[in-house]
């Protein structure tokens, strides 16, 4: 009886050291993406690629966005619930969204248990450009937020439209973002039938016959495609 006492013993003790216990507000290891815009984001803080101590999160990130302002500069914004021992933030810029170059610097709350909001406008704002920022604890240690991108409004998608549409000529003009590196032309079934490489930002495209067209223009923002009716 001894002996089997012993054993049930030491199995419960083996069961309870493979077992995890999770406890609220503890925070456990994970790895994640996300890009939809103006999604909070908590910052996981400590040596770069390591989780060595998951107890201690010197910022907390409640969001990080940005926008075009008034003045046609990139703006941007971030705010913070919690700090601990946070120096501050390092704001990165890229051009393709690989390779990055500092912007400037923001001096953090070091330790605040109150909402912060922070703000750096980037005035040397030409092109579509992705932000970063690289928050920097007191020991040195850093991590980086999510990507955001601004895109210029002589940029947007929002500026591809045809005229006049529907149309009873077979001339056409086609008003485009700039940096447009294709515009392309398809019929309804999907068949490309004209491909014009850096059509500029005005451009006029000659219908081959009547019926429904798509036109498409692949841009570095992205792609967009409308509908061309010709009578």
């Amino acid at each position: 009886m001894k002996k089997l006492s012993v054993f049930i013993v030491l199995t419960l003790c083996a069961y309870h050291t493979q077992a995890q216990q999770i406890s609220p507000g503890a925070l456990y290891a994970a790895s994640g993406s996300g890009s939809a815009g103006g999604v909070s984001v908590n910052w996981v803080l400590g040596s770069l690629n390591t989780f060595s101590d998951l107890s201690v999160l010197p910022v907390k990130l409640i969001s990080f966005e940005g926008k075009v302002n008034a003045a046609g500069y990139a703006e941007l914004r971030w705010k913070t619930a919690e700090e601990t021992n946070n120096v501050g933030f390092e704001v990165q810029k890229s051009l393709d969204g690989k390779n990055w170059e500092l912007l400037g610097w923001v001096d953090g709350a070091v330790n605040s248990r109150t909402e912060k909001t922070y703000q750096y406008v980037d005035q040397d704002f030409k092109t579509t450009s992705y932000y970063r920022l690289r928050q920097v604890d007191a020991d040195d240690s850093y991590t980086y937020s999510r990507i955001v991108r601004v895109i210029p409004e002589k940029e947007s998608l929002d500026r591809f439209y045809v005229y006049p549409n529907p149309s009873r000529e077979n001339k056409v003009r086609v008003q485009m973002p700039e940096r447009t590196k294709t515009l392309l032309l398809f019929d309804q079934l999907g068949r490309k039938l004209g491909q014009f490489a850096a059509p500029g930002t005005d451009h006029t495209i000659t219908l081959p016959h009547t019926g429904s067209f798509l036109l498409q223009i692949d841009t570095p923002v992205g792609s967009k495609t409308t509908k061309l009716i010709f009578h």
